[in-house]
């Protein structure tokens, strides 16, 4: 009896003990495979464990400010990025930019749509989905939004957009090509908007000050700006600060 229980306390001990610290990333969705991959690829290098969190960059911005557990935070805005920062939420020095992708028109595999004005119901992020603000900056730059705004509906999250253009809830959608080349299967791209039509679609990493974990946040940062351009291709993004 006594033998059992010893064992039962030894694999206890090891369960609670598999992982050294754990670190909390609050990452926008439209990171999410590629955050996870390399999440996952710190966690079996270093021991820790990696907990995710991935919302829209806004609500992610608000729960932080709030209080919600966070170590990293990565945002698919420098408006959210910066917001953080003033309010001394985000350690100024850590802010930085790591990825960038382009803006697509997507509709679904077997649609007869060709154009955005074309489409009946058109995806677009909401106001606090970076994606929605770039679609919107984009539509107005090149004279598009009067004629489709009428048409325009709103989701939370470019995830959201790319499922409701798959199920066919909207006839067209407007998100990253990194979200498109996650579902090229069942999506059909139409057209890639031109980088002069709205602002870089930059992603930013940047360290909680709040957080009792910095010296990991930063190695994790680290890590994430250490990685092979190769890396951020395969899931559609394009690394920056290639000199890191």
């Amino acid at each position: 009896m006594r033998k059992f229980l010893f064992l039962i306390i030894m694999i206890s001990s090891l369960l609670s003990n598999s992982f050294a610290a754990e670190l909390s990333i609050s990452a926008a969705m439209g990171t999410r495979e590629l955050i996870s991959e390399i999440g996952n690829r710190f966690e079996k290098q270093t021991g820790n464990r990696v907990i995710f969190n991935f919302s829209s960059s806004g609500k992610l911005a608000k729960q932080i400010e709030s209080g919600a557990p966070a170590d990293v935070y990565i945002s698919a805005s420098k408006f959210w990025m910066d917001y953080l920062v003033k309010k001394g939420v985000v350690d100024k020095e850590s802010a930085l930019p790591f990825a960038r992708t382009k803006l697509v028109l997507v509709v679904p595999e077997n649609s007869k749509v060709t154009s955005l004005e074309k489409a009946e119901k058109i995806a677009v992020g909401d106001k606090l989905a970076p994606v929605g603000k770039y679609a919107l900056e984009t539509l107005k730059n090149l004279g598009l939004y009067e004629k489709v705004k009428e048409r325009l509906v709103f989701a939370p999250t470019v995830r959201q957009i790319t499922i409701w253009v798959i199920t066919g809830n909207a006839d067209a959608g407007i998100i990253y090509y990194s979200d498109y080349l996650k579902f090229k299967d069942k999506l059909k791209l139409i057209e890639v908007f031109p980088e002069s039509s709205h602002r870089p679609i930059m992603f930013y990493v940047g360290l909680v000050n709040f957080s009792q974990k910095k010296n990991l946040g930063k190695e994790f940062e680290e890590f994430l700006l250490s990685q092979d351009g190769k890396e951020f291709e395969k899931f559609g993004f394009f690394k920056v600060n290639e000199g890191r």
